[in-house]
């Protein structure tokens, strides 16, 4: 495994700091760049090389450890769905033999009857909206895309409502 060395303690923004303070020494000095400056110039080029390189591999790192997770993620749920196929069989079977305990030398398994709130359904054929208002709950969202539409083709009053904001942008490592 490669390893990184964390010699350079400044920041990536104190680094990107001393070069706007370089470039404000420069304007000072007329445009003359000294040896010192030069040194200074050359000092801080390689910090910010070796910074870059650095967050280029730690994000490299932490994709590929997030990948892991991803599939190691799908298998527990792959996992998860065959415990709950065992289960519900073996809950199937015990309830058909009309057992609601088996003891075996390390395990019970019992059927046993859900806690909690009891549930409400609707009858076949019955929808929310056949609900009297006072059963139903309204979820209002707005809808984006006919928004967008309507402001680029300038529908100044919705102006005041809405506005088209800028696209991000992002990072790309090769």
């Amino acid at each position: 495994m490669t390893t990184i060395q964390a010699e350079n303690k400044e920041t990536l923004f104190a680094i990107g700091d001393s070069f706007h303070a370089l470039e404000s020494l420069i304007i000072d000095n007329d445009g003359e760049i000294t040896e010192t400056v030069d040194q200074w110039l050359a000092e801080y080029e390689a910090k910010e090389a070796d910074k870059i390189e650095a967050y280029c591999f730690l994000v490299g790192k932490y994709e590929e450890i997030a990948q892991e997770a991803r599939r190691l993620a799908k298998r527990a749920t792959t996992y998860k769905n065959k415990a709950d196929t065992l289960k519900e069989r073996l809950k199937a079977y015990l309830e058909q033999q009309g057992k609601a305990k088996v003891e075996t030398g390390r395990f019970t398994a019992t059927v046993a009857r859900n806690g909690g709130k009891l549930p409400v359904e609707l009858h076949e054929g019955v929808h929310p909206e056949d609900l009297p208002e006072q059963f139903q709950k309204v979820i209002i969202e707005a809808d984006k895309d006919r928004l967008r539409e309507a402001l680029l083709n300038e529908q100044s009053e919705l102006n005041r409502l809405a506005y088209i904001g800028e696209r991000g942008s992002h990072l790309r490592i090769k």
